[in-house]
């Protein structure tokens, strides 16, 4: 059994690229992250901005294993950057970290986070069965 389901609106262009519009999810436990820098764990933050994404990502898979979840189970995704990106460089990432899972995606460009080396933050919420 899935633990959510992706009906696609009738009426609603179809997703540009691995993302579902929605996720409807059942009576379920939530985890609910706050935002993911692309720091390691040893403090340092790295200035290529993809970089800092893949490492923000791997903040966010190390939160889902301390909860017992794995990225299979991650619902909702919004990245915020900082500047210009490879949005090409962005997807190869992205893409290499979900695999097959398709969850829900907002991306946002943003003037700023919470000090200048930073330039990626990532949100996650993940869903599981008690």
């Amino acid at each position: 059994m899935r633990k959510f389901r992706n009906p696609p609106p009738e009426l609603v262009h179809p997703p540009i690229a691995g993302f579902h519009h929605q996720a409807e999810v059942g009576a379920m436990r939530w985890l609910v992250l706050s935002g993911q820098f692309g720091i390691r764990p040893d403090g340092h933050v790295p200035e290529d901005q993809i970089e800092q994404l893949a490492i923000a990502l791997e903040n966010v898979r190390q939160n889902l294993f301390s909860a017992d979840l794995q990225v299979k189970d991650v619902v909702k995704l919004t990245i915020y950057l900082v500047g210009d990106v490879d949005m090409d460089r962005l997807r190869v990432e992205l893409a290499s970290w979900l695999g097959k899972h398709e969850p829900t995606l907002t991306i946002l460009f943003v003037a700023g986070l919470v000090g200048p080396s930073f330039r990626v933050q990532v949100d996650a919420l993940a869903a599981a069965y008690y």
